[in-house]
């Protein structure tokens, strides 16, 4: 982690408590989301991007959280990935959260989002997507 003279979540209005916001205080903590969560408001970032995962098994050495498969990605709290470089990485298998993950993630207005197929990677197709970059929109604009 490292820090910032900034709040950040303060920058993305994830400190404010305007009822906008208080939706997000019913979704859920995937696991490591609180530890994410807790340092953020501590003033601190990660050095590497933050893998989104259903994997238990990927990306441990870098911060990441884990989705449960019991609980809707809508049901989820992303806030504390704002400004953030985030991968999703995924299987096949996971296809069918892909859209609404994309979705949530992109509304909190991460730095940059990709996604890494894990099982194209087994059998030799493309297998890394850039969703967004918010460097290269500012370039486009």
């Amino acid at each position: 982690m490292t820090s910032t003279k900034e709040n950040p979540l303060g920058a993305a209005g994830l400190g404010n408590t305007s009822i906008s916001n208080r939706s997000n205080y019913t979704k859920k903590f995937p696991p490591y989301g609180k530890q994410l969560d807790e340092l953020r408001r501590n003033g601190l970032i990660p050095a590497r991007r933050v893998i989104v995962t259903t994997d238990w098994n990927i990306g441990k050495l870098f911060p990441r959280i884990i989705l449960p498969s019991d609980v809707p990605v809508t049901n989820i709290r992303f806030n504390y990935l704002t400004g953030l470089h985030v991968q999703i990485v995924h299987y096949d298998q996971d296809l069918h959260i892909l859209e609404d993950l994309i979705t949530e993630i992109l509304s909190i207005r991460p730095a940059s989002l990709s996604t890494f197929n894990m099982s194209a990677v087994k059998v030799g197709l493309p297998a890394s997507k850039l969703v967004f970059s918010k460097s290269i929109m500012e370039k486009a604009a």
